[in-house]
């Protein structure tokens, strides 16, 4: 199962490489490795007639809501549906050509089964890692690895944005925007990814010093055996933050730095939490340091983030109020996933001529809402959040390695929240890394002893 599992970490690993996975051939061969993995794990698991590591009762619920969501998905794209059900546009393109398309209920069966694809892929990501990380041993060297991956996609879009004219990989920077964006198109997406990766460092730091406070008894001594034991691993951590802090900072995104920040305060909630009233002062001494690190970053790296805060932009208001009225049309049924952009121009309207073809609502909640429907929507969020309330409960289930629930809870919050203001969840790279983060932190939220 070692091969299957550094195979998954490698999926995870270079899907940023191709613009973040969200091209074509990208996410195929992202999504086709998964599948190719998942065969190879439960062909293994069948002919050694083991039992599963983390057992299916456990994850019923998520598993059956986002069933539903899936399920619907493949309604929508089933051919000549009753024309009450079936999407309007069909029957005026039917009319305007005089042609005899098979109607749907989505309007884009192409990018519908597309994005259910990756969708898929995302969930054979979850699934491998909650089976293959239930070993500890697994986990820290899954979460040590992600660290490291991170660290050196901040430092290359650190060394880009300065050295070369800040290319995307091979490419001119076609945005003509002076932001760090590393391996990704957009700099929002990345700063998820790397915001990912500082909450991913700051876990592995808490559960160093979670270690030490059990080796020792006072305070003081808890400072000085953070301080003077395990120094090279808290030298690469503290330089890891400090790398993915400045990539994070230079990345001029408000949400994802806004979101990252409420989420860093979240895991020093969780921490907290976790260790008790007598951790008090070694979470203080903890994120002192961290606190120092982030704040040095902040004063050298803000200019381009503190210039976007003093800019509005009004024009997502009125994206968000269109995308309402299309809500309005499609609570049930949805117009389809993957075709908010199609749908979207129907109930496009501007004062002002503005030639710019909107792709996005810079908002994932509403996309999804429109494009599912209500209740199908619905049951896609209850799947994540049901998850996000197994790491939480985990909290108070394990006896150690509580640094694994606090980093699922807190990274769901992250991307739950820069979700409000942007797609990032849409980059196939941050979905993939979230999804493998959070099939890690679930995997060890169970008590052992159960």
């Amino acid at each position: 199962m070692r091969a299957i599992f550094w195979g998954l970490f490698a999926v995870v690993a270079v899907a940023p490489l191709p613009l973040g996975g969200n091209r074509p051939l990208g996410w195929s061969l992202l999504s086709l490795s998964v599948g190719l993995l998942l065969i190879l794990w439960g062909s293994i698991l069948a002919r050694s007639g083991g039992s599963l590591a983390t057992p299916f009762r456990k994850l019923r619920g998520p598993f059956v809501l986002f069933t539903l969501s899936v399920a619907w998905v493949l309604i929508q794209l089933i051919p000549n549906v009753p024309l009450e059900l079936a999407h309007p546009g069909w029957r005026e393109l039917n009319i305007f050509f005089g042609t005899d398309v098979a109607a749907r209920i989505t309007i884009d069966p192409g990018w519908t089964r597309t994005i259910l694809m990756r969708w898929l892929a995302y969930a054979g990501i979850f699934w491998l890692a909650v089976q293959l990380c239930r070993d500890r041993q697994l986990a820290r060297q899954a979460l040590f690895g992600f660290v490291l991956v991170a660290t050196v996609y901040a430092l290359y879009g650190i060394v880009t944005l300065f050295a070369f004219d800040n290319r995307v990989l091979v490419y001119e920077n076609w945005l003509g925007r002076q932001a760090l964006s590393s391996t990704f198109v957009n700099r929002n997406s990345y700063a998820t990814y790397a915001g990912l990766g500082l909450l991913a460092a700051l876990a592995l730091l808490s559960e160093r010093w979670m270690s030490t406070r059990r080796r020792a008894t006072g305070a003081r001594q808890r400072i000085v055996e953070f301080l003077s034991t395990s120094v090279a691993t808290h030298a690469y951590l503290l330089v890891a933050i400090f790398t993915i802090s400045t990539a994070l900072l230079l990345t001029g995104s408000r949400g994802g730095v806004a979101s990252t920040l409420v989420a860093l305060f979240a895991l020093l909630l969780l921490t907290r939490r976790s260790g008790g009233k007598a951790s008090l002062s070694g979470v203080v001494a903890q994120y002192t340091t961290v606190v120092i690190v982030i704040g040095g970053v902040f004063a050298l790296s803000s200019d381009l983030l503190v210039d976007r805060l003093q800019r509005g932009d009004a024009q997502r208001a009125g994206i968000y109020q269109q995308t309402w009225n299309a809500i309005d049309d499609h609570v049930y049924g949805g117009a389809g996933l993957g075709s908010f952009p199609q749908i979207f121009q129907l109930y496009r309207y501007e004062e002002k001529p503005n030639p710019q073809f909107v792709e996005r609502a810079h908002n994932t909640y509403l996309e999804n809402l429109v494009e599912l429907g209500v209740p199908a929507a619905l049951c896609l969020f209850l799947s994540i959040a049901w998850l996000a309330y197994i790491c939480w409960r985990g909290l108070g289930q394990r006896s150690r390695d509580l640094h694994y629930a606090a980093l699922g809870c807190a990274s769901t919050l992250l991307v739950g929240l820069h979700s409000l203001v942007d797609f990032s969840l849409q980059i196939p790279a941050v979905t993939m890394t979230y999804m493998f983060l959070m099939g890690l932190a679930v995997a060890q939220s169970f008590s052992s002893r159960r």
